[in-house]
């Protein structure tokens, strides 16, 4: 039997940056037990490979949801990273903050340390900023950030498009301001995808031992206590001091459920004896729900897609392989836009512009049959089944959808996915809010700085005019914006999982840590507040002090090429 002071439960983004954290300590041991392999795959390191993780079953777990009446009855895919590094070996390596609203609602619902100022200083630990070097950013961390190196043409008439529609141009999302329109920066470094993995466990210390591939079945709980785990052949990883559960939003509800901490009906109605009635586990499922415009265009010279033939697909792997360089080397989305209906500091939209037509739900249909010279190249910069074609998507993620989902069991059996139901568009003014930002975004594509790359909207939205066909097109597009959370939440209230320290109420020696751990949703990507939270965790669990707030300098300063202003006070 293997003993260790700290067990971590899943190599996720957030396991593998707390378990090198924790392991900073040299008096501790730390056990890091991962049901996927070492995340190393060639295709993990090449940010363009990520059409050969996405849907891979030995890379994706590839959840799929319960069929969405709100989607005329679609089931909708989720990936979600199985390797070291978890989901940040599958994601769009956005580097995105939350604004500091998000962290200050956290603060006000009465977490303490979990207010703006509070994280600012572990985003910044972090981060390994190449070249940003201000109050808002950390320059030696280990999750290297650059700005997006796929940002072409086609990036520069969006924002040119968006400024002339009246949204302004700013340099940095993850500083005093976020309503507006700009390059991205990404989770990249010299064109190296910077997964939990890659980021933090480059070089593991002796105390720290990684187990990759086992699945654990369920957590060992004696009396109030957690002891450890067992996976589904029967190991038992002792853990002597706490265990900390990293599994993600679905992965982690799932764990405690099997472990007997949840509903206890639910429990029951499955043949599982409850150690503990949480409701609140598996409840509160949160998501950017992602609508998605595709618009017409001859220009293949100006689309990623124009990677997918062989020959051109054999050349961008050549030069990424020779010195991480060229398109290979990069994300892909480099523009966003952040529009605010009502609150400049609080913007409901993010939207992505990208090079390219693709279909990202794999649940969505067959895969395209593809030409001799797309078999290789068809992967290269793509998600999904379908082979991306020349165009322009604009994908509009909600930010703070009013519609709440649900994880639960299928079975007791821990090989047997959960049920996922995210019941997308359950409060009606979700849709509402999605109409309103279709037309945002119809104007700026109107715009002749970004008209004169395409030739107008296709498929079910080329006429789609009236709220009833906008909203039948959105019912027909909408999918996982990919940022699930918040089911077996932090809070204060009497349905919340967690305390404001992560731990498990009701169970000693076990904690959450992952974004099924977060309050609320978020304003942006979830990586960088995963990330954040398992720095965080490192100094709760080992009580180490905690920095001093950080309260960057109030500003009214007005961001490039714009007449707008916005104060943004913590």
């Amino acid at each position: 039997m293997k003993r260790f002071d700290y067990v971590i439960a899943g190599g996720g983004s957030a396991g593998c940056a707390l378990a090198a954290r924790l392991a900073e300590d040299p008096s501790v041991s730390v056990c890091i037990v991962e049901a996927g392999g070492n995340g190393k795959d060639l295709f993990i390191r090449m940010p363009a490979g990520n059409g050969f993780v996405f849907g891979n079953p030995k890379l994706d777990w590839g959840y799929q949801s319960e069929p969405q009446p709100s989607l005329n009855g679609r089931s909708i895919y989720f990936a979600r990273g199985k390797a070291l590094g978890g989901s940040s070996i599958v994601n769009g390596m956005i580097y995105m903050r939350g604004v500091a609203v998000d962290y200050e609602q956290w603060r006000q619902i009465g977490l303490k340390g979990w207010g703006y100022a509070d994280v600012l200083p572990y985003f910044k630990r972090a981060e390994g900023s190449r070249d940003r070097r201000d109050d808002w950013h950390g320059v030696d961390g280990p999750l290297k950030v650059e700005p997006s190196v796929n940002y072409g043409t086609l990036d520069k008439a969006f924002i040119s498009a968006a400024k002339a529609a009246g949204h302004r141009e700013l340099d940095d999302f993850n500083g005093a301001h976020r309503t507006g329109v700009a390059r991205t920066d990404s989770t990249v470094s010299r064109g190296v995808r910077q997964s939990a993995a890659i980021a933090y466990l480059k070089r593991p210390p002796s105390n720290l031992t990684i187990l990759t591939g086992r699945q654990i079945a369920r957590l060992v709980i004696e009396g109030t206590r957690a002891t450890g785990v067992e996976t589904i052949d029967g190991e038992i990883i002792r853990a002597n001091r706490e265990v900390i559960v990293c599994q993600g939003a679905f992965g982690t509800p799932h764990l405690l459920m099997l472990s007997g901490i949840g509903p206890a009906d639910h429990l029951r109605a499955h043949g599982i004896d409850p150690v503990l009635d949480a409701p609140g586990v598996g409840a509160n499922l949160a998501d950017h729900v992602d609508v998605s415009i595709q618009y017409a265009s001859d220009r293949l010279d100006l689309s990623y897609a124009k990677h997918q033939r062989l020959d051109r697909a054999a050349l961008l792997m050549g030069r990424w392989l020779f010195n991480g360089s060229g398109p290979g080397g990069g994300a892909l989305f480099s523009s966003v836009l952040f529009h605010a209906f009502e609150d400049q500091a609080l913007p409901e939209l993010q939207v992505y512009m990208t090079p390219m037509i693709i279909d990202e739900n794999i649940g969505g249909g067959d895969e395209d049959a593809a030409p001799s010279l797309q078999r290789l190249g068809r992967k290269l910069l793509v998600r999904g089944r379908k082979v991306a074609k020349p165009g322009i998507q604009i994908d509009i993620n909600q930010e703070r959808p009013r519609s709440f989902g649900s994880v639960r069991l299928k079975s007791a059996d821990p090989r047997e996915y959960p049920m996922i139901d995210p019941n997308y568009f359950s409060h009606p003014s979700d849709i509402d809010q999605l109409v309103r930002g279709v037309h945002v975004m119809r104007e700026v594509m109107a715009q002749p700085e970004i008209a004169q790359y395409h030739q107008g909207e296709i498929g079910v939205w080329k006429d789609a005019k009236s709220e009833a066909e906008i909203i039948h097109a959105i019912r027909e597009t909408a999918y996982t914006g990919h940022h699930p959370c918040s089911t077996a939440r932090m809070g204060t209230d009497l349905h919340a999982v967690l305390d404001e320290e992560l731990r498990v109420r009701g169970i000693d020696g076990l904690r959450v840590c992952d974004a099924a751990a977060m309050p609320t949703q978020i304003t942006g990507n979830l990586y960088a507040t995963v990330v954040m939270m398992a720095e965080k965790a490192a100094d709760l669990i080992l009580q180490r002090p905690a920095p001093a707030p950080e309260y960057p300098a109030p500003t009214t300063r007005t961001d490039a090429n714009s007449d707008q202003s916005e104060a943004v006070h913590v």
